[in-house]
């Protein structure tokens, strides 16, 4: 009989936690995989200052659609190879760079029935920057606040080719090891990839 009851108790919550479940809506979102390329560029007058700071990096995000115009979300930026540009004796020698980024966006876009979408990123994040020498490394962090504007095909009502993203960001400090980018806050990236929408259709 106590077998019984168990049995009847458990059957009964499973089946509301199944109804509780199908009710429940699970968010809208989609992540994002893309190549992006960053330069910072410098202003290399004296010997053993900067002339540009280049890499090349894998970007991941994911966002939360508020709607089809509007998301939220955040993205993970990690170099695979990049080069440090130094002043020496009229030329420049060459250091490996690194570079790491994470941070908030929001992305604005217009409508998902187009084939063709427009969107702006604004974006806050934290940099890291990394010159590799033979013997040593040279690490400095800032903060980032920046914007960028693309343009996504439509491939699928899931799938999304970034065709090109064109952004601009600003640090807000100087990199202690980097003499030659003080006065050159600005720099810029460019973005390559796909976005692939979970959920509703984007």
């Amino acid at each position: 009989m106590i077998f019984k009851t168990y049995l009847l108790i458990g059957g009964l919550l499973i089946f509301i936690s199944g109804e509780s479940y199908a009710q429940l809506k699970l968010p809208t979102f989609d992540v994002e995989l893309k190549i992006n390329q960053t330069l910072m560029p410098g202003d290399a007058r004296n010997e053993g200052e900067i002339q540009f700071i280049e890499t090349t990096n894998i970007y991941g995000g994911a966002h939360v659609q508020i709607n089809q115009h509007v998301a939220l979300g955040g993205f993970y930026s990690r170099s695979f190879r990049g080069t440090v540009s130094v002043r020496y004796n009229n030329g420049n020698v060459s250091h490996e760079a690194l570079l790491l980024q994470k941070g908030l966006d929001v992305r604005l876009s217009t409508s998902r029935a187009k084939k063709w979408r427009k969107y702006l990123s604004v974006n806050f994040s934290q940099v890291e920057i990394v010159q590799v020498n033979e013997a040593y490394r040279l690490a400095d962090k800032s903060n980032v606040f920046g914007a960028s504007l693309g343009i996504m095909r439509k491939l699928s009502n899931k799938l999304y080719l970034n065709v090109i993203e064109l952004g601009v960001k600003v640090r807000s400090d100087d990199i202690w090891f980097a003499a030659g980018l003080e006065g050159q806050k600005v720099f810029m990236d460019a973005k390559m990839g796909l976005t692939y929408n979970i959920g509703k259709r984007k």
